[in-house]
């Protein structure tokens, strides 16, 4: 990522409730990082050997990212405003190999990492998950981002399998976001300290603005914040047609979308040696969407003469966390962490559709209304130790308790001219899986052993987890799908992992990394529930699958000198029972449908290379100094054994090259960052003869800078697409057919973002 310094790579009356929760949130929240080549002088004039950014995703205690036996990428709030980021895609604009992936009605989704998205990818904020993905029918998509980064500290991306650490749902990798602290607005000898952030970006015409409040006491620390967000469509490339109708439409549907978010920590510390935390944090998101590409589009003798979506989702947690450092150096225990956590996810969304048949012109309206509420509690605890035996150990074990309720319900009528209610297809209200509550409960073994004098570290890990889902048939599952019958789930799992790290030298190591990791299968999969008799088709539940599990296998090798520092890394993942959901079984001759059901592949291989380097000018030549130059790349090849074809969700090879002058803490700062993204793979379907689109190549040239005005002021700007190209990111346009108009899928062309940053 550019710019980086030193980046490796009854639900109803719950609902009005935590909507009160959220509200109270929103009222109470209303009541600079060290260049890299500044630090590095000062560090090494002090002795110390790396830079590298303090991570604790990665293995779970507090390690410098060069001690790792992983690829971990650390990514600050400081980086965040130097890039102008309003959103999670932002965030990602210069690191490879990773993405965030969905647009248009629905917005942002979910991360992609090393070609595995979806729910196989682990979001954590302060350690707790973010809810799943769900999607059901062209009506109903609730998504992942649940995240406003205004108020996130740091970010630590996990790429890879980290099941050993995390558990289920880690199987792609993790990104963990950590909120901000007092610690990050107040500096050390100052009580109070405040900071006003206001921002724009062209692309979306969205205006943000944040602001913090934090105090610290001897034993006391406090921080609200509160944020609003208010802006519309992302622009695709084209914006001549944005009065055209229908699916050749090109600009993107027109759009209104506003955000609140607050958060509230509460930390005391009675002494050094006990910490506890309480933090409350609450966000909402509403859109209005009118679907002109819609307009105009014929479907079983059908003509659509508007669309118009409007959606809502919300979040609200609490959570509490106690840490207890003992002070006396000769006991082995060096800290105990109990983490305790309740949240409530929310996605709301409504479509109207007016529209006209083409046999007897006669007008109806078509209403459909869909939930997805998900409410997450648990509890975490761990261990650290520091034990002298074979070699110096840090020893790290716990235990783990999740319980998440899941549900969901589709509501629907159409209405005549006349007001008359006419007949449906399908049976509503229904839900398409029946209420399902899954308890997960786990106990973790992780061993860091030294030996070699420090120059070897080894680090053994083991995870057993067990899984039980239970589902209730209520009266809403069983009324539409009748005779359908539902089933418990219960797994177990054991999952390990080894990590062995060399130091050649102080400059240079090379680490290996085995991991396994996996992923039970949906709730969704398991018991599903829906026919559409007019579209002739049903969906089979399946309780015989299997949870999909990997190897995995990376290795690297990392150096560190006054004037260069690199890291490559290549990898092998094998996956094994992956899950392709609604997969075609066949037509049925007694029930003359066609059968979907979840279904086990055989074996999924995904291989790749990454490399990051940076060059420190300056420090070969003196008449360059405060110039540095980066380079990141990453290359992913994948196979689907059972078909030979490449997985769709694998991203394009990508490189980034970024030549910046001067230091994040100078009165001025600029940077320029190439992008370059090769042609996407192609996506062959076996049944089907069409010709699936293939997202072009194409190269981004971005500027990006600051200047600081006084003390107390700091101006972000960003300069994006300067060469105004016109692209696609692969996933928005992942299995569309080339006859299809595409224009409203690409990205914008030239676009700007900046920010103003007040602290007092």
């Amino acid at each position: 990522m550019f710019p980086i310094p030193r980046s490796t790579s009854g639900m109803h009356l719950q609902y009005k409730t935590h909507k009160t929760l959220l509200l109270a949130l929103l009222l109470m929240g209303g009541t600079s990082a060290a260049v890299m080549t500044k630090a590095k002088a000062e560090a090494l004039e002090a002795g110390a050997e790396s830079l590298e950014t303090i991570s604790i995703s990665g293995t779970r205690t507090s390690r410098q990212i060069n001690e790792i036996a992983a690829s971990v990428t650390n990514i600050s709030s400081e980086q965040i405003d130097a890039i102008t980021a309003t959103n999670i895609r932002d965030m990602l604009r210069y690191e490879p190999g990773v993405s965030v992936e969905g647009s248009g009605r629905y917005g942002l989704s979910s991360f992609n990492i090393r070609g595995i998205n979806g729910d196989r990818v682990l979001i954590l904020l302060d350690g707790v998950p973010i809810a799943d993905e769900f999607s059901f029918g062209p009506n109903l998509s609730a998504r992942r981002d649940f995240v406003d980064i205004d108020l996130i500290g740091s970010v630590d991306i996990v790429r890879g399998p980290a099941s050993t650490l995390y558990g289920s749902d880690a199987i792609g990798g993790v990104v963990a976001f950590h909120s901000k602290d007092p610690k990050d607005l107040v500096a050390e000898g100052e009580s109070i300290r405040g900071r006003v952030k206001a921002g724009y970006a062209s692309q979306s015409g969205e205006f943000i603005t944040n602001a913090m409040l934090a105090g610290l006491g001897e034993q006391w620390q406090w921080l609200l914040s509160a944020g609003r967000q208010q802006g519309s469509e992302f622009e695709s490339f084209y914006t001549q047609d944005k009065s055209t109708t229908g699916p050749s439409r090109q600009s993107a549907d027109p759009q209104d979308n506003e955000g609140t978010n607050a958060l509230a920590k509460l930390i005391f510390t009675p002494s050094k040696e006990h910490r506890l935390e309480l933090t409350l944090d609450a966000m909402q998101q509403q859109s209005s969407t009118t679907l002109l590409s819609e307009q105009g589009m014929v479907s079983r003798g059908v003509l659509t003469l508007s669309s118009l979506g409007d959606d809502e989702q919300e979040r609200a947690r609490i959570s509490g966390r106690y840490i207890y450092e003992p002070s006396n150096t000769q006991q082995h225990l060096t800290r105990v962490q109990v983490l305790g956590f309740y949240q409530d996810s929310r996605s709301e969304q409504d479509t109207l559709l007016l529209r006209q048949s083409l046999a007897s012109q006669s007008i109806s309206s078509r209403e459909r209304h869909s939930e997805f509420e998900q409410q997450i509690s648990g509890l975490y605890l761990q261990f650290d130790h520091r034990l002298e035996g074979f070699g110096s150990h840090y020893l790290i074990y716990g235990t783990s308790f999740e319980q998440t309720d899941s549900l969901s319900i589709r509501e629907g009528q159409t209405v005549n001219a006349s007001g008359q209610t006419l007949p449906e297809f399908s049976v509503f209200p229904a839900r398409d899986f029946p209420p399902s509550s899954l308890t997960e409960w786990s106990v973790f073994l992780q061993d860091e052993i030294s030996l070699l004098d420090g120059a070897l570290t080894l680090s053994p890990g083991l995870r057993y987890d067990t899984f039980s889902l239970d589902v209730e048939n209520d009266t809403l599952f069983a009324s539409a799908n009748p005779g359908v019958a539902i089933e418990n789930y219960d797994d177990s799992q054991l999952s390990a992992k080894f990590g062995a790290v060399y130091r050649l030298s102080d400059a240079y190591s090379l680490w290996y990394q085995y991991a396994e990791g996996f992923r039970i299968p949906p709730m969704d999969d398991v018991n599903v529930g829906f026919t559409n008799f007019a579209g002739g088709y049903t969906s089979l539940a399946n309780p015989e699958l299997e949870a999909e599990s990997v190897k995995s296998h990376e290795i690297g090798f990392r150096a560190y000198t006054d004037v260069f520092e690199w890291s490559v890394s290549a990898y092998l993942n094998q996956y094994e029972n992956f899950i392709e959901s609604l997969a075609l079984v066949g037509f049925n001759p007694q029930s003359n449908l066609l059968e979907f059901q979840a279904r086990n592949l055989n074996e999924v291989e995904i291989s790749g290379f990454d490399a990051q380097a940076s060059w420190f000018v300056g420090e070969q030549f003196s008449s360059l100094q405060n110039w540095l130059v980066r380079l990141s790349y990453s290359h992913q090849n994948s196979e689907d054994k059972s078909s030979g074809n490449e997985l769709d969700s694998i991203l394009p090879a990508q490189s980034v090259l970024g030549i910046s002058y001067g230091d994040y803490d100078a009165k001025w700062r600029a940077e320029l960052a190439l992008t370059h993204t090769q042609k996407a793979n192609a996506v062959i379907n076996p049944d089907t003869e069409a010709s699936f689109f293939q997202a072009p190549a194409h190269t981004l040239l971005d500027l990006i800078g600051h200047y600081q005005v006084n003390e107390s002021l700091r101006i972000n700007v960003g300069l994006f697409n300067l060469t105004d190209e016109e692209y696609y990111f692969a996933s928005e346009v992942r299995g569309r057919s080339t006859d299809e108009a595409l224009g409203r899928f690409t990205a914008a062309g030239r676009n700007a973002s900046a920010n103003l940053i007040w602290s007092f």
